[in-house]
């Protein structure tokens, strides 16, 4: 367990190859833990730190997005409010009752849904801290951010990720880029992806490069007649300088060029 600033923690876990985050936030009146990661027992340092530091606080568990590695430790908290973007709902009970060799089966003890869900932000106001929940579609149609007005700090879910965001979404190109540029506006000094380091604002320009360069050269390629088992297009072109990429990434980019020659 991280602490990143005064009642601000990180715990992280490997799901599947990628560095995953999840973050503790304690406030005078509430602990908000933001995603659950991949099983109830991914909780339990989180646990024993709510314990240790929250104890009386009324707990609010975040869930980023529906997606399996962020909501499957969600049974860890049955008594515990659940938020999340309105969609999130319906697209995690088709990911439950899906069949996707991505996603490994639910956990024995099940996977709690939202008890609350908003639209475009719900605020939690504090004296000590104001919490925002913020919807930023582009990963996912109900991906969300959470952003601490007296830490200055962005807890990012996918809508960031570094080296390189990864594109689940069908037709996502022009909203995800617009969600970026809102983010933009934000005073944030530091940003917290679910997958990599904690960063500043380059994060975010960082994936703006990367998403609207890739879909450019795609389109490109395909507008050329260079068929989909022939795209030639290494991630390299479409990062900053010095970033070194292992196998699981390089195996996401691969994905996402071919994502998006498939909804071009």
């Amino acid at each position: 367990m991280e602490e990143l600033k005064r009642n601000v923690f990180v715990h992280r876990v490997d799901a599947m190859g990628f560095p995953t985050a999840s973050a503790i936030v304690v406030t005078q009146s509430r602990a908000f833990v933001i995603d659950t990661l991949t099983r109830p027992q991914d909780m339990d340092p989180v646990l024993a730190a709510l314990a240790d530091r929250a104890t009386g606080r009324r707990r609010v568990v975040v869930n980023t997005h529906h997606h399996w590695d962020h909501v499957y430790g969600n049974a860890a908290f049955r008594t515990s409010d659940i938020v999340a973007q309105r969609t999130c709902p319906r697209l995690l009970e088709a990911q439950l009752h899906g069949i996707s060799e991505s996603v490994p089966a639910p956990p024995r003890e099940g996977v709690p849904g939202p008890t609350l869900t908003f639209g475009d932000r719900l605020t939690y106001l504090g004296d000590d801290e104001t919490v925002h929940l913020i919807h930023t579609p582009g990963h996912s149609a109900d991906s969300i951010v959470v952003y601490l007005d007296e830490a200055s700090v962005l807890f990012a879910g996918d809508t960031l990720e570094w080296p390189l965001p990864t594109f689940t979404q069908r037709d996502s190109c022009d909203t995800w880029v617009r969600t970026l540029r809102q983010l933009k506006q934000l005073p944030a000094e530091t940003i917290v992806p679910s997958h990599g380091p904690v960063m500043g604002k380059e994060l975010i320009d960082a994936n703006e490069r990367y998403i609207t360069g890739v879909y450019a050269a795609v389109a490109e390629l395909k507008k050329q007649g260079v068929e989909r088992h022939d795209l030639d297009l290494p991630a390299e072109e479409f990062l900053a300088p010095g970033v070194e990429l292992g196998s699981t990434y390089r195996i996401a980019h691969r994905e996402n060029v071919e994502w998006i020659y498939d909804e071009l």
